[in-house]
C-alpha cells in the first residue's frame, strides 16, 4: 500500500479529525485487532458475533497509529479519555458508519492509480474464473486480485489497498446477499471489465424469484458502462437475455454458439470428466485449451477468462498455457484416489447449479471407469421459499444421470432422499442420516473399492472430514 495523507483520507470519506494532524501520513489499515501491527490504523467493523470497536484500546496498546469510531460506539467517551492519555500523536477519526469509512477510502484510493479493474460475479464458478484470469493476466502485468473469499465489501476494500504504483490490473470477485450489493462494490472497484458466469438459484431467501438473482448480477453494468468497457455473458445460460434487456454497457457472449464472438466447439472429456475443447473467435479457430479442472461448466469459465484475455490484448499461447496449467481451489472438485476408490472432493459450497455440475461430473468419471457411483449430499442454505422444491429436483437429478446410491445428510436433505428413485434389481440404493456422527458411523460400510463418491454440501456443514472415514 501507497501512503495516504489524512487529508485525503478526510475528504474521501467527510469524517471529522478529532486528533492528528491533516498533514499525517497512513501506511496501511487492520479491520482486525487480533493481526494488527504497529503503526497500522484501525477501522473497527461490528459483525454478527463480534464488534470491533470492544478492541479499539488493545489495538492502540500494541502500536495501532489511530483509530476509527462511528456514532454507534460504545463507552467512546472512556476510550478516547484512555488512548489520549499515554498516546500524544495517536490519530482518532470520527465517522457515520466504519464499514462505509473502509469502503470510501478504498475508493479514493484507487483513483490514485491507473488500474484496470476486472470484476467476476455469478451464482457459480466465481473464483475459478477469477483463478483463470488472474494467472493469465500475472503472466503479462502487474496483477492485484481478492484472495480466498474476500468477495465482500471488507474483503475487496483490503484488495484495493494492496495498489500501487506498480499495479495495471486489479481483479476481484463479487458476492452478494441482497440487490444493490453488486452496484456498491462495482462502484468501489470502478469496474471496467466484468464477467457474469451464469445465474441460479442461490441466496433465494433474499430474492423473489431467479430472475431478480439475474437483475442483482446484472448491477455489474453500470461501472462498466461508465468507464466504456464490456462485459462478458455465459451465452448459454438462459437468464443471459434477461440480463441483456436490462443492460447499457457493451457485451460479448460466450458459450457453444458460432454466432457468439467467443466460442468453443469440439469438446471432449477424459475419464476424469476433465474437458479439451477448440476455441473460436466467430467461426475461426484460435486454440485448443486442455483444462486440468474437472466439470463441464468449466469450460464455459475458462472460454469467458479467455474471452475477456484476448479482447484486452492478451497472446493466445498465454492464455492457452495458463489455462491448461491452472487446477482446482482446495474443496473445489478435487478429484483423488484412496483404497481404490474415487473421490470427489467438491465441499467448498453447494448451490442448486453447482450441485448439478458436481453430479454430471460423477456420472461422466463412474461411466468412464466402470464404477459404482455414489452421492454423498448435504444440506443447501440460503434457498428461501424455494428450498423443498430444490432439493427435491436434486434427487430427481441424480435419479436422471442414473446415479447408483444416494447418501443424503442433514435435517434438509431428506427432500433429496425422498425424490431419488433410481433403482437396480428392484432395489433403491438411498441413505438418510439427520445427524453427522450417525453418517460417519455408517458411511464405511456402504462406500467399497470401486466406488466413485461425490462428496458435496454447503460450507456450514463441514463435510470434508467425512472423507476420513470413506
Amino acid at each position: 500500500m501507497e501512503s495516504i495523507l489524512l487529508n485525503e483520507i478526510l475528504s474521501w470519506t467527510k469524517s471529522k479529525l478529532l486528533l492528528g494532524r491533516r498533514e499525517d501520513q497512513i501506511k496501511s489499515f487492520s479491520t482486525d485487532s487480533r493481526t494488527i501491527s504497529r503503526n497500522d490504523f484501525f477501522i473497527p467493523i461490528a459483525g454478527e458475533n463480534y464488534d470491533g470497536g470492544d478492541f479499539i484500546i488493545e489495538t492502540v496498546k500494541k502500536g495501532a497509529r489511530g483509530f476509527v469510531y462511528d456514532r454507534h460506539q460504545k463507552n467512546i467517551e472512556e476510550i478516547l479519555k484512555h488512548v489520549q492519555a499515554d498516546n500524544p500523536g495517536i490519530i482518532i477519526i470520527k465517522c457515520d458508519n466504519t464499514i462505509e469509512f473502509l469502503k470510501e477510502v478504498a475508493k479514493g484510493y484507487l483513483t490514485k492509480f491507473k488500474v484496470t479493474s476486472v470484476g467476476i460475479t455469478g451464482s457459480a464458478g466465481k473464483t475459478t474464473t477469477k483463478n483463470f484470469v488472474v494467472s493469465i493476466l500475472k503472466r503479462t502485468s502487474d496483477t492485484v486480485f481478492s484472495q480466498k473469499n474476500f468477495n465482500n465489501e471488507i474483503g475487496i476494500s483490503k484488495t484495493i489497498f494492496e495498489v500501487n504504483n506498480a499495479t495495471k490490473y486489479l481483479v476481484v470477485e463479487l458476492g452478494m446477499r441482497a440487490s444493490g450489493q453488486i452496484r456498491d462494490l462495482a462502484k468501489i472497484c470502478n469496474l471496467k471489465y466484468g464477467i457474469i458466469t451464469g445465474i441460479g438459484p442461490s441466496h433465494l431467501e433474499y430474492f423473489k424469484n431467479i430472475g431478480e438473482i439475474a437483475l442483482a448480477k446484472a448491477e455489474i453494468s453500470e461501472s462498466i458502462y461508465k468507464n466504456n468497457g464490456v462485459l462478458f455473458l455465459n451465452g448459454d445460460d438462459k437468464y443471459t437475455n434477461l440480463i441483456e434487456e436490462n443492460i447499457k454497457c457493451d457485451y460479448e457472449k460466450c458459450g457453444s454458439n458460432f454466432n457468439y464472438k467467443y466460442n468453443f466447439s469440439n469438446c471432449r472429456f477424459d475419464c476424469n470428466a476433465i474437458y479439451d475443447f477448440d476455441l473460436n473467435v466467430f467461426d475461426k479457430n484460435i486454440l485448443h485449451i486442455n483444462l486440468n479442472i474437472p466439470g463441464y461448466h468449466n469450460v464455459h469459465n475458462s472460454v469467458l477468462a479467455a474471452g475477456l484475455s484476448l479482447h484486452i490484448g492478451c497472446k493466445p499461447e498465454i492464455i492457452r498455457n495458463t489455462i491448461s496449467e491452472t487446477g482446482p481451489e482446495t474443496l473445489r472438485m478435487e478429484i483423488f484416489e484412496k483404497d481404490g476408490k474415487v473421490i470427489l472432493n467438491d465441499c467448498y459450497n453447494a448451490n442448486p447449479l453447482s450441485v448439478k455440475s458436481a453430479i454430471d461430473s460423477l456420472a461422466i468419471i463412474s461411466g468412464r471407469r466402470k464404477m459404482r457411483s455414489i452421492a454423498v449430499l448435504g444440506d443447501m442454505f440460503e434457498l428461501g421459499a424455494e428450498t423443498e422444491k430444490l432439493h427435491e429436483e436434486i434427487g430427481s437429478y441424480l435419479s436422471e444421470k442414473n446415479i447408483d446410491i444416494l447418501i443424503a445428510f442433514g435435517k434438509i436433505s431428506i427432500s433429496i432422499f425422498n425424490k431419488f428413485e433410481n433403482s437396480k434389481n428392484n432395489e433403491i440404493k438411498r441413505y438418510y442420516f439427520e445427524k453427522k456422527e450417525d453418517l460417519l458411523n455408517k458411511i464405511g460400510k456402504i462406500v467399497k473399492p470401486g466406488d466413485a463418491v461425490l462428496i458435496k454440501g454447503s460450507r456450514a456443514n463441514k463435510m470434508e472430514n467425512i472423507i476420513d472415514y470413506i
